[in-house]
């Protein structure tokens, strides 16, 4: 071989190592790469959602690189506005579903194109259909968020105050709760109450108040508030059923235990909150989310209490869930990183871990389709199913509208059908000032 030979050899064979060395090193350099930096708001505990996060982030590189900031429920509408306002929102926030409405015009809709209705409604539970916007005379329609995360509404009920009045276990449909009032309720020698059946009657001591109200009036057969056949929203609480609006038969049964005239009177509005209550053995039912058990627990380690589904009318199963779905701010420099950061956080395999991280019951229907075997956790997912809600207009809006609604009754102010035609009137105008 001659030298020259010998020289091009060489350099052939150096040009093939560097060559394979540079190919090993792009290979490593795209598998390390990760996602955008993304920054997500939202109320949940920031140490649960941080560790979470970060745990999805060494998993999916590629696809999650989010920075959650936890804000209070009481600021988390104003902090937002106010951050847009000066250029520094957020990517991405876990939306509650009492805020679709009246912050629509903030979120980026993912079209149907991109994520069909068919593909979302066989992935989530019913609950999170209020974050579809239906094609309509308006629009294509599209997604608003991507379902995160579910709370319902259970029933939480004292082992020992049921089994001293002879009670085998809590009452299953609403029917069967008005005769347990004379068993379990009792008062002093005064005509105080000193222990009570349920929590029923009052808005200003009773936990979660507005949602069992609504709750009743889902189950009794109104939406509360829908969509007219343009697409907008409009009130439907007065609506007529067959002999007595919907509505109007839920604010009597919830009124009449705080009326002392009647053999149902069980609460009134000088008594201690109802969660209170109930963790004081004061209170024999409570209706409360699936996210209260821990502290429950916390609050009185020795109170014998189990957890059931709320009772029915007879109906289909229904109870109330709060709901918190990925949203993508219109505002976000990055809406591409969002979207696949909100589809892969929303992933079965990802929903998995965070039903572990939280405690709470999963979103998806195939993460349903077999219950635990813990037994609080099998009525939570029972829960998760079966919850419904409803497009509030305006929380705080509603949350006086509500107390109103009540408080019309129980003071005798107006009749029930009085109040509910005015409670309608009256979401219909918060319906108005948001669209």
């Amino acid at each position: 071989m001659t030298r020259f030979q010998i020289i091009f050899t060489t350099l052939l064979v150096i040009f093939a190592v560097v060559g394979v060395a540079l190919f090993a090193l792009s290979k490593n350099s795209g598998s390390s790469a990760t996602a955008p930096q993304l920054v997500m708001w939202g109320t949940f505990d920031s140490a649960t959602m941080s560790s979470f996060l970060s745990d999805v982030a060494i998993k999916n590189k590629r696809d999650v690189n989010v920075t959650y900031v936890e804000k209070s429920s009481s600021s988390f509408e104003v902090d937002l506005i106010e951050a847009l306002a000066s250029g520094r929102g957020p990517d991405l926030v876990l939306l509650p579903q009492d805020l679709i409405v009246k912050q629509l015009d903030k979120f980026y809709v993912i079209p149907y194109s991109s994520y069909s209705e068919r593909t979302f409604k066989d992935s989530f539970v019913e609950a999170g259909e209020l974050y579809l916007i239906p094609r309509s005379n308006l629009g294509e329609g599209g997604v608003i968020g991507m379902p995160f995360s579910i709370d319902p509404l259970v029933m939480y009920w004292n082992r020992d105050m049921l089994a001293d009045a002879g009670l085998a276990s809590p009452p299953r449909n609403w029917t069967e709760l008005a005769p347990l009032v004379s068993k379990v309720t009792k008062k002093d020698g005064s005509g105080n109450l000193i222990q009570s059946l349920v929590s029923f009657g009052e808005i200003r001591n009773v936990d979660h108040a507005k949602d069992i109200v609504a709750l009743l009036a889902l189950q009794a057969g109104t939406p509360i508030v829908s969509r007219d056949t343009q697409g907008s929203l409009v009130s439907v609480f007065s609506m007529q059923g067959r002999t007595l609006a919907p509505a109007e038969e839920a604010v009597r049964f919830f009124t009449e235990f705080a009326n002392p005239v009647k053999p149902t009177y069980s609460w009134n509005r000088s008594l201690a909150r109802s969660r209170t209550s109930f963790v004081s053995g004061r209170l024999a039912l409570y209706l409360g989310y699936a996210s209260e058990l821990s502290g429950i627990r916390a609050a009185n380690p020795n109170l014998n209490f189990d957890v059931a589904d709320v009772p029915q009318t007879g109906g289909r199963s229904m109870t109330f869930g709060r709901v918190h779905a990925i949203a993508i701010l219109k505002s976000s420099q990055n809406i591409g990183a969002s979207y696949v950061a909100a589809t892969t956080l929303t992933s079965a395999p990802i929903i998995t871990e965070w039903v572990t991280k939280s405690g709470l019951p999963p979103v998806r229907r195939d993460l349903l389709a077999s219950l635990p075997s813990d037994a609080y956790r099998a009525v939570f997912y029972k829960g998760a199913l079966n919850a419904r809600a409803w497009l509030d207009p305006n929380r705080e809006g509603t949350d006086t509208v509500f107390t109103r609604l009540v408080e019309n009754v129980t003071s005798g102010k107006l009749l029930i059908s009085e109040s509910v035609r005015t409670a309608s009137l009256e979401i219909d105008g918060l319906i108005r000032n948001t669209q």
